[in-house]
């Protein structure tokens, strides 16, 4: 089952989708934002001639609406579904029910975005259902840190040698990060906040396609430290703080 066939949006002109289509006339009223399509269907192929801070201004539009319709909340995962799909392909091999965990993450996200909140809508309400998606299945740094006893599980069942492993795909940015914070880690350079923030920090940066020439390899844009800062309960400008610091004294190491 797909993550939009999960969640009912898999058919526009299925009866949740053509409830969400009825309404539309009337909240482009109450939110000028979204006039720019006159038919929901018409806005994705609209939003992708628009300017990034035109279409958090849409997204932010229907967030508002949804605390009072959760129509609208319908309407904002529809246009989110094509990320999330694509997130649930890229962790398939997790979980068989890849798409229901996905499809049940991107809804409770959208629900629970902050109204006041109007910037990278849509890269953080997908990055938080990804990582949460991988908190639920134990995967990750963050699912350690809200289960130290499952974290401290040693595994003692051993594979069969003879059996050919295929060779790893290429690390991603996050991936040789993770290898350097182990070995700073271990040399007693950064400590597991540092760790960890490092980490959020480039996974935010991947999500939203952050410029490699700025900040740190994008890691200390202000956008990217925005999106971690609540996370972390730092602000943001402390964030990079902290973030530039602990690249300092890597850096420092003077690594192979």
């Amino acid at each position: 089952m797909s993550v939009a066939k999960c969640l009912g949006v898999d058919d526009v002109d299925g009866p949740q989708m053509r409830e969400v289509r009825l309404r539309w006339p009337q909240w482009c009223e109450v939110e000028p934002a979204l006039a720019i399509a006159e038919d929901l269907v018409a806005l994705p192929n609209v939003m992708r001639r628009l300017e990034p801070k035109q279409r958090d201004d849409v997204l932010a539009a229907l967030v508002r609406l949804g605390v009072v319709e959760t129509e609208a909340t319908i309407a904002l995962i529809w246009l989110l579904v094509p990320g999330a799909t694509a997130l649930a392909g890229r962790l398939g091999d997790l979980a068989d029910d890849i798409d229901e965990l996905m499809a049940g993450q991107l809804w409770i996200q959208a629900r629970q975005h902050d109204p006041e909140d109007a910037r990278y809508i849509a890269a953080k309400i997908l990055m938080v259902s990804e990582r949460e998606v991988k908190v639920e299945l134990g995967v990750g740094d963050l699912a350690k840190r809200r289960d130290p006893a499952w974290a401290s599980v040693v595994v003692t069942d051993r594979f069969d040698e003879s059996i050919p492993i295929p060779a790893p795909a290429a690390e991603d940015v996050t991936e040789q990060l993770d290898e350097i914070l182990r070995r700073a880690l271990d040399v007693g350079v950064l400590t597991d906040a540092d760790r960890d923030l490092l980490l959020d920090l480039a996974h935010a940066a991947h999500r939203i396609g952050a410029p490699l020439r700025r900040g740190r390899a994008g890691l200390t844009s202000p956008s990217v430290a925005q999106m971690v800062s609540e996370d972390h309960v730092l602000a943001a400008r402390t964030v990079r703080r902290h973030a530039a610091d602990a690249f300092d004294r890597i850096s420092g190491l003077g690594w192979d």
